[in-house]
Formats: structure tokens, sequence, C-alpha cells
């Protein structure tokens, strides 16, 4: 298959896809497959579930440092052979994972995990814009998005079903296979680009800088929660580092002959448009997914695989939403349908606000599915909008900076939702308990009555008051984070609704370059 009628066939587009959705569907998965079973990885490796996070952390990091320097791979050593090495360096990883045997050796190996899945993303994408001719790249984005968003949301779910039956090792060597059929299937299928930027060498002092602004900046988004943010010391010089960093390496790549990092896309207003609405709603979409399996253990008291099943229902929505998004996209404008997808995903956050601490599981179904159809709804009209009118000469420096932007967005999902949570607890704790104490069970007649309760039931009456005790404290807990959980549920809506009026953007910016220039 190596004429250009065959290359450009449907049955040979559909060959592409393949070959770059496994491996893209592994990056995703293990970005949250890891969440569910930090609590029993922190248990075998004897450290804390503070010290447990940065596996999924270091992960999330390691993927920042490498986005940028997809346009200089596919420029300088070729965007199919970039993807091999990518593939290889996940596959290697994640084998590595699976025999370590200290924090400090899994948070190393995720690391290099990281690199290869962080450079598989948007590797996957550019091949798909640079081998789909423009008109079908509605129908490449549905067919790609549907399985690959629902990549993140079945990763929980997967995660638990493996520490139910197996040992958390198991979570990553279900990668080897994959990772050595992704590297047969991508050797075999992929093209070379058709177009490849101007080659440079390798720029040591920007990544350097880059490298040590990512860092600060993941650094004030781990620890700034549990260090009440700009309070403390060492996040505000953290941040502070963040900010020049990465000033100066902005600066320097702007200037530069050959950049590293091409930010010439920027320049494009659909495609700048475009990356504020991924910002904004990648905080939303990321935070939900992190606080909807925290809602169900912290308040409800689900264990991490039914906490994590939860998120099936958005998958399944989010394939029916890709899906429809695909075919609305052919009809009506892409602003109008990711508007529509925006109001369900704020819909559907709103509902989980008003649930309560004793919903019952049956109750998470409809709005996480209704949450996954907004969600998928997006996926098309979004990277349309946003790689509609790039060049091909940066469509690899359109898609690392993209792929980027939702990484970072991600990140900071992930603390501002989490810091959040926790704020609105101390709030909800102290107004709760005043509650509290005018209803009767905390007053002496009510406390007593449950004293004897506990008596009645063969306790001593040391143990009776302890127990009471427990029992007032732990309905003001439930209470207050249910409270602060139905809170930052609505910040979130407020997240997607907020980004509606970003979309009249579309209408007024100008076309700055055609798509196939």
């Amino acid at each position: 298959m190596t004429d250009r009628t065959a290359r450009g066939s449907k049955s040979y587009l559909r060959l592409v896809t393949l070959a770059v959705l496994i491996p893209s569907w592994m990056a995703l998965i293990d970005g949250t497959v890891v969440n569910v079973g930090l609590d029993t990885i922190a248990g075998n490796l004897g450290v804390s579930i503070d010290e447990a996070s940065w596996i999924s952390s270091i992960y999330v990091l390691a993927a920042v440092f490498v986005m940028p320097l997809t346009g200089w791979l596919a420029a300088n050593v070729g965007r199919k052979r970039a993807f091999l090495y990518a593939i290889g360096c996940f596959t290697a990883g994640s084998l590595l994972c699976a025999l370590c045997g200290s924090l400090p050796e899994l948070v190393a190996m995720r690391f290099v995990q990281g690199v290869g899945g962080g450079l598989m993303l948007p590797l996957a994408m550019a091949a798909l814009v640079d081998a789909y001719p423009p008109e079908d790249l509605p129908s490449a984005f549905k067919v790609y998005g549907a399985s690959v968003m629902i990549g993140p949301a079945i990763g929980p779910a997967l995660g638990g079903w493996i520490l139910a039956n197996a040992t958390w090792p198991w979570i990553f060597l279900l990668n080897i296979p994959l990772g050595m059929l992704s590297l047969l299937f991508v050797s075999a299928v992929l093209p070379e680009q058709s177009e490849r930027g101007e080659r440079s060498a390798f720029d040591w002092t920007s990544l350097a800088i880059m490298v040590a602004g990512f860092s600060a900046l993941q650094y004030v988004l781990q620890e700034g929660p549990r260090h009440q943010w700009f309070t403390s010391f060492d996040v505000t010089v953290a941040a502070l580092v963040a900010v020049a960093a990465l000033a100066i390496f902005v600066r320097i790549q702007l200037t530069a002959a050959v950049p590293f990092v091409d930010f010439r896309p920027l320049a494009i207003p659909s495609y700048s448009v475009a990356m504020l609405l991924a910002l904004i709603t990648g905080v939303g979409f990321t935070g939900v997914a992190l606080i909807v399996p925290l809602y169900m253990q912290d308040v409800l008291r689900y264990g991490p695989d039914i906490a994590g099943f939860i998120m099936v229902p958005s998958a399944l929505g989010t394939v029916i939403g890709t899906e429809l998004s695909g075919r609305a996209a052919k009809v009506f404008p892409a602003p109008l349908v990711a508007g529509v997808s925006l109001a369900l995903t704020a819909a559907g956050t709103l509902w989980f606000a008003t649930l309560g601490d004793r919903a019952g599981f049956d109750s998470f179904l409809v709005p996480r599915f209704v949450q996954g159809i907004g969600v998928g709804l997006l996926y098309v009209p979004l990277n349309v909008l946003m790689m509609a009118q790039v060049p091909k000469r940066l469509v690899d420096a359109a898609s690392g900076l993209g792929a980027l932007i939702r990484q970072i967005s991600a990140g900071f999902g992930f603390a501002i939702l989490g810091s959040l949570v926790v704020q609105n607890r101390i709030a909800a704790t102290s107004m709760t308990a005043s509650r509290f104490r005018h209803v009767s069970l905390f007053d002496d007649a009510g406390f007593a009555l449950l004293r004897r309760w506990f008596a009645a039931h063969g306790y001593a009456n040391a143990d009776a008051t302890t127990l009471s005790f427990s029992v007032l404290q732990e309905l003001v807990a439930r209470a207050a984070a249910s409270a602060a959980y139905s809170e930052t549920f609505v910040i979130a809506a407020l997240l997607f609704v907020v980004s509606i009026p970003c979309l009249a953007l579309f209408l007024i910016v100008p076309r700055k370059e055609p798509r196939a220039a």
C-alpha cells in the first residue's frame, strides 16, 4: 500500500486512525488509572498518601516537559520515528514501574513513562491532521475523540478492578503487550509527514529554563492546597520562579531564528481563542473527574472499585456525544455545537451539587452520563475550530501547544478544585457544627438517648460516651464534607457557563491563514 491512491483511501485512513489510537489510549488511561489506587500503593510502599500523590503528579509533569518539543522532534527526527521512540519509552517505563519496590524508584519510572505518554498524544493528533484531507477532519476527530476521551473516564474503573483482583504492579504490566503491538502497527502503517519544518540544533539552555519553570509551576499546583497557597514562603518563591522562568523562556523562543518551541500558531486568532476555551473548560473537566470519585469515597464511603466504576457512564456518554457532534458539525456551526455541550456539562455538574450525603449509587448514573455527552459534544467542534486554519507546516507545533494547554489545565483542575474542597470543608465544618447544636440529637436529652442506646447494647459507660461523641462528630464531618463538595460542584459548573460567551469570539476573529497553506 505505497501508491498515493491507496494512501488516501478510506480503509488506509482507518488504519492510520487505529495505529495512533492504541498508544493514545494507553497514555490517557495511565494518567488516571493510578488515582484510585494511591492509597493501596502507599500502604504497600510504606509511605503517606501525600507522598504517594507524586506518582500521579510526576506523570503530568513529565508530559508537560516534553509536549512543547513535539514540533522540534517532528522537524529534526521525523514524526514517525519520534512516535516509535515515544511508544518504546512508555512501554519500557511501564515495565520498570511494575518492578519498583520503593517510592523514589516508582516516581522516577513514572517520569520515564510520562515522557513517552506526553509525546504520544500530540504526535498522534498531528499524524491525523496530516493524513486526512481538511474536509474529512471532523470525521477523523469524531472517531479518534470518541475513543481517546473514554481513556481518562475508564482509567479509575480499570484501576479499581485491577486492585480488587490483582496486585498494583498489574496496573503497569497490562501496557506491555499493547505497547509491543503499537510499535509494530505504527511502524507498518503510519506515513511520514508530508512537510517537515526547519531543522535546528537542540537548545539545551531553553530546555533547562523550561524545565525550571514548569517544575516550579507543578510544585505550586501540588503543594499550594496543602500550605494555604501564597501564605507559604516556599509556594510563593516557587510561583515567582515559575513566572520568571517561563517569561524568559517565551522571550527566547519569540526572538530565536529557529525556536525550540514554535509559538507561531498563537498568531492565528481562531487557534488562540480555541486554546483559551480549552484551558478554561479543561480545568472544569479534569477537576470534576477528580472530585466525583473523592466525593463518593469521602462522603458516601464507597470503596475505590465502586467509585472508579461511576466513571463508566461518563465514558458511554462521551462516545455518544462525540458521535452526535461529528454529525452536528456537518449541519450546525461549530460554536453552536460547543455551546450546547458546555450547557449540558454545566447541568450535569450542578446535578451533583443537589445529591447530598445520603445519595445512592444510582443517583450518580444520570448526571455522569449527561456530563459525558457534554464532554463528547465539545471534542470535535473545539478541535476543528483549533486546527482548521493552521497551515501544515505548523501542525506539529500547534498539536504540541494544544496538548500542553490541556495538560496544564488538568494540573490547574486538580489543584484548584481540590483546594476548594479543602477550604469549603473548613468553613462548612464550623457552620454545620453550629447548626447541629440546634438539633435535638445535640442537646443533653438527645446525647443521653444516644448514650443509653450504646449502653443497652453492651457497651460500658465510658465507651458509650466515647462512641456517642464519635457518632456526632461523624455526622458533622459528613454534612460538612457534603456541603463542601456541593459548593465546589457549583463553582465547576460556573466555569462551563462562563466559557459559553467565549464562543462568540469565533464569530468575530478574522481568518489568518488558510488550512492548506
